[in-house]
């Protein structure tokens, strides 16, 4: 039987009478394996083929009785993809009498009392909902949730490696212990990495088994790239001129790395159009723009109906929301992942089945990262996401959230919880106690007669709905000269006593961080060294940087690169690939190493040369892949020679807790945790001992 037969008659009315022509691959296998197993699935297609109805069709055709309760639980990451979903199943469900409700902080009350009173239907959700759900009203999820019988999660690798989808797994293993049976699981992603399958089979803590399906297919792709090296501002005219002139024939997304990038572009482009009489449209969109402007951007372009639009943006738009007729992508510099330029792309080509790709750098580092990133991409390469070990942070949030919802619960009980629940059992007993004292040592949880309940500094955090998130939060200092404050950056691992920060169209030099009053000082840099790139870079990968030493070394990957490009190759290898182990390099007339590692590795590095004189002698620039110091030639042997341990790491940030904090600077509960178990996290998750003795040669 084909899997159109398989699927109800209303359902296969639906389709007949929308017109469609057949079923995608992807649905095809999708009805067929729901059909024909009682397993997990996970749809691993890309963008535009199909995998919303692949999820939900054969989903809605296995409930037999829609009556007895709420049946399909859908997970986003995104409000903006709740909504979009909601228009394309509504349709469907409307035709076959089932209730769809969206429930997030925008969404209507009265339809979420509705669906309370009488719990039918569809949900669409965001984690932060059900968090705030289980933390504020418990006893309406234990009505709501009892007769569910599926949990649907989008955009899946979105919540891998992060600690919002360790959040969202143990939310997924609290709200099932209200269902009266088992549901069955169905992930869905458009950029997996095949060495990640098993990780995310088992992000669902379920009895049953879990499957992948795969589709392979995806849009050809037309690439241009271009290189203008910038001015002394971080700005290129030339660049934001072939910008422009692509407005003028396309609509397309620009994607740079930062959100003050968004907003110079989207400002430049704008007073272009209006000197030059353009009718092309401009938007800018990015987290720190009102929900109005940007549901206006969003709208717009929907309902372009062939007018021309560019909206500059972040990662906002990054995840699958369907923005309309997108002819191009602008890949302003360098993505930070493989992963993050596929899901650009599959932004657009949904309505020409053509992806095209205009890939611009403005400095010569990015330009490499760049062309290393679409290298592996064409290859059908994507990253591999690093697992947290030991989210300590996440289950500190969580003990308090349990606490929340059960109004308090016996201390014995609270001390098994990772024994209890699945997602916390590999945190060790004696770890489990650390936290728990320490939480009960600062008030967050307060202990009546051998029951915990929540204390006054929990009280605290509850207030506002920002408890329920785990979004990575940016930390920003201000940043003084003298006593006059001239603006605020993000504290990263990259924020050091020594560097050089752009800021205020100048170049500053940081000679002081205090953590406390979030302040760093600076006076105007005079050495001669760039300033360090203060942008939304994220942690660069192993394959990433292995690719960007190999275009370097092999001729054959310039085939197609224009003159420009190739004369930048040019002279990055012979400065760069000197020496057959490390490449030592002169950089304003001091000597380093470039190592074209992982940020992982290139921060392990940095902190091992520091450790040898206790003394911060070792700077890091992380985007060009360079560790600087007085003698790193003499001192990485001696490093090889020290080899240090673990333990020894682990005393050396118990010692230095500002380099601890500089690490866990976008954990939003890092206040949570005492010093030894914040070290751990560290040397687990910000670091990479084996990967850097590899690196340097060291023997066990």
């Amino acid at each position: 039987m084909n899997s159109y037969d398989l699927l109800q008659r209303g359902i296969r009315k639906y389709i007949y009478d929308a017109g469609w022509e057949s079923l995608r691959g992807i649905q095809e296998a999708s009805i067929k394996h729901v059909h024909n197993t009682e397993n997990n699935l996970i749809l691993a297609a890309p963008t535009a083929s199909g995998k919303t109805e692949a999820a939900f069709l054969p989903a809605i055709n296995s409930i037999k009785d829609w009556d007895s309760g709420l049946k399909i639980v859908y997970i986003s990451p995104l409000i903006a993809l709740i909504n979009d979903q909601f228009r394309r199943i509504y349709e469907l469900c409307n035709y076959i009498n089932v209730p769809v409700t969206s429930w997030h902080g925008e969404a209507s009350r009265a339809k979420k009392n509705k669906l309370l009173k009488d719990p039918k239907g569809i949900l669409l959700i965001t984690p932060e909902s059900i968090e705030a759900m289980l933390c504020l009203r418990p006893g309406e999820a234990k009505g709501l949730f009892r007769g569910t019988e599926w949990i649907i999660v989008d955009e899946i690798h979105s919540f891998l490696g992060n600690n919002r989808g360790i959040q969202l797994r143990s939310l997924i293993e609290r709200i099932k212990l209200y269902m009266e049976k088992e549901p069955r699981f169905i992930g869905m992603s458009a950029t997996l990495n095949r060495e990640d399958y098993k990780k995310v089979k088992s992000f669902f803590i379920s009895e049953r088994a879990t499957d992948v399906l795969l589709d392979s297919s995806r849009n050809p792709l037309e690439v241009t790239k271009s290189y203008y090296e910038s001015n002394a501002k971080k700005e290129s005219r030339e660049a934001l001129e072939e910008i422009y002139d692509y407005s003028q024939r396309e609509s397309m997304l620009v994607f740079p790395n930062s959100r003050a990038e968004v907003e110079r572009l989207a400002v430049g482009l704008s007073r272009l159009g209006k000197q030059r009489g353009s009718s092309s449209r401009y938007f800018a969109h990015h987290s720190s723009v009102s929900k109005d402007m940007r549901l206006t951007a969003e709208k717009f372009a929907k309902d372009s109906g062939g007018e021309l639009f560019t909206i500059c943006c972040t990662s906002t738009l990054e995840l699958g929301i369907d923005i309309g007729s997108v002819d191009s992508i602008v890949q302003y510099n360098a993505p930070h992942s493989v992963s993050s330029l596929a899901q650009r792309l599959g932004r657009g080509g949904r309505t020409t089945g053509k992806n095209i790709l205009h890939f611009i750098a403005t400095d010569e580092w990015s330009l490499l990262q760049g062309l290393a990133a679409l290298s592996l991409y064409e290859e059908g390469l994507i990253d591999r996401f690093d697992s947290i070990i030991k989210p300590y942070d996440v289950l500190a949030h969580q003990i308090l959230s349990i606490l929340l919802e059960n109004t308090g619960m016996p201390l014995e009980d609270l001390k098994n919880i990772n024994k209890n629940f699945k997602c916390w059992q590999d945190i060790e007993d004696d770890e489990c106690i650390e936290l728990l004292e320490y939480l009960i040592e600062k008030n967050y949880i307060e202990i009546l007669e051998n029951e915990a309940i929540t204390g006054g500094e929990t009280e605290k955090l509850l207030r506002g709905s920002e408890f329920f998130t785990h979004f990575e939060s940016e930390n920003n200092f201000s940043v003084y000269s003298s006593q006059n404050k001239i603006g605020e950056i993000p504290l990263t691992p990259g924020v050091q006593v020594g560097v050089n920060i752009f800021l205020s169209a100048q170049v500053w030099k940081i000679i002081g961080i205090e953590l406390k009053s979030k302040k760093i000082y600076v006076n105007r840099a005079v050495d001669g060294n760039p300033p360090m790139f203060l942008g939304d870079g994220g942690n660069i990968t192993n394959e990433i940087r292995n690719r960007m030493k190999s275009i370097l070394e092999d001729e054959n990957y310039w085939i197609g690169y224009n003159e420009n490009i190739k004369e930048v190759l040019g002279k990055l290898s012979k400065e760069n690939l000197k020496y057959e182990k490390f490449q030592w390099v002169e950089k304003n007339d001091k000597v380093g190493l470039r190592t074209f590692q992982g940020t992982k590795i290139n921060r392990t590095l940095q902190l091992l040369l520091n450790m040898l004189y206790n003394e911060i002698n070792y700077k890091l620039d992380d985007r060009e892949t360079f560790i600087s110091g007085p003698n790193i030639r003499e001192d990485i042997n001696k490093v090889i020679e020290r080899n240090f341990t673990k333990y020894e790491i682990f005393l050396y940030l118990k010692d230095n807790p500002e380099i601890v904090e500089l690490y866990l600077s976008s954990n939003k509960y890092r206040m949570l945790l005492p010093d030894n178990l914040k070290i751990k996290y560290v040397i687990n998750n910000k670091l990479n001992l084996e990967g850097a003795k590899t690196y340097l040669g060291c023997r066990d």
